[in-house]
């Protein structure tokens, strides 16, 4: 197991799992809108180069697929820095989102060890999670590997966590 930035050779898995995801859920009302925004393979490779080296809302982030076996698990999308108002508040350095097929195992912890060492990379000091106050697994996951609770969000929709790395 292991993270990959997005490549061609991802092409087959990443259809794959978006044609089975479809038949489980409403694509259009899920997020995260980078896995399923744009209508073909190569739109999407093109939007997550560009978040990573120039991104548009003014802060640059990379995504990884989780990939065991040649399929895509699930993906994280890691933030190069949260050093605007309303990130610092309304997002985080870490989002990541899970196939349903793959949801309630030991998934989430795997991934998170794995985006804490790609954080290391990029010379966070501490890293922001946040996570739906209704998002009971993904608490327990995140409260589980050290995490600390901060505070809830000023809208009280989600909870702040903080690591130090």
């Amino acid at each position: 197991m292991k993270l990959e930035f997005p490549q061609k050779k991802h092409k087959i898995a990443y259809e794959k799992l978006i044609n089975e995801w479809g038949k489980i859920e409403d694509l259009s009302e899920i997020s995260p809108w980078a896995l399923f925004y744009w209508d073909n393979f190569e739109d999407f490779l093109e939007t997550i180069n560009l978040y990573k080296e120039k991104s548009p809302t003014s802060t640059n982030s990379t995504l990884f697929l989780l990939i065991e076996n040649e399929e895509i698990i699930w993906w994280v999308d890691i933030r190069n820095n949260i050093n605007h108002s309303n990130l610092k508040e309304r997002w985080w350095h870490i989002w990541y989102w899970i196939a349903p097929k793959f949801r309630k195992k030991w998934y989430a912890t795997k991934m998170l060890k794995l985006a804490l060492v790609e954080c290391k990379k990029l010379w966070l000091g501490k890293v922001l999670i946040t996570c739906s106050i209704n998002n009971i697994g993904s608490k327990k996951v995140i409260e589980k590997n050290w995490w600390i609770f901060e505070r809830l969000t000023i809208d009280w929709t989600a909870n702040r966590y903080w690591i130090d790395l």
